[in-house]
């Protein structure tokens, strides 16, 4: 059985957390994670004069990729709520085992939801299985466990100085 299933999701997620914040404060940056719940962040950073807020995400190596649920209620399938623009990153954190440093995917938001829509639109797109068309009442959306896939986040690998330049814009 899964973590998750286990009921540890929210220790996986909490972990991932406090690794981003961890990180942020080992390269000077001011951070601190959100009340729990919050609907826009996980974790909010700044340097005393910009602020930014940054989503987490964080999975074990049961998983094979990251996942998201989109609102039921919402007709665009919004993934992601409050958006920021420039100023909203997410960091996707791979815990690996017990003995293995974590990896990091820092990835501005925007970035994030142009691929996990451009992931589902190719789902839609592709034949079906089992002759029964994909369902576009589909709720899930995904990264992580195809190689293309990889190959994106590949790019985004610890990343951070993304968000130490946007800091200090």
């Amino acid at each position: 059985m899964g973590k998750i299933k286990e009921g540890k999701g929210s220790t996986i997620g909490n972990a991932g957390e406090y690794l981003v914040v961890g990180e942020l404060l080992k390269r000077g940056i001011i951070a601190a994670p959100a009340p729990r719940n919050n609907p826009g962040f996980d974790v909010l950073a700044t340097n005393g004069t910009n602020s930014l807020n940054i989503r987490v995400k964080a999975k074990t190596t049961a998983a094979k990729s990251w996942v998201w649920m989109c609102r039921k209620k919402d007709p665009d399938k919004t993934i992601f709520r409050n958006m920021s623009g420039r100023s909203d990153f997410s960091v996707l954190v791979d815990l690996r085992g017990e003995d293995a440093a974590p990896e990091y995917y820092v990835i501005p938001t925007t970035e994030l939801d142009k691929e996990l829509k451009a992931i589902y639109q190719r789902w839609l797109d592709s034949p079906p299985k089992r002759g029964k068309p994909h369902s576009t009442d589909n709720l899930m959306r995904r990264i992580g466990d195809t190689e293309y896939q990889q190959k994106w986040l590949s790019q985004w690998k610890n990343k951070w100085l993304l968000v130490l330049r946007e800091l200090t814009r």
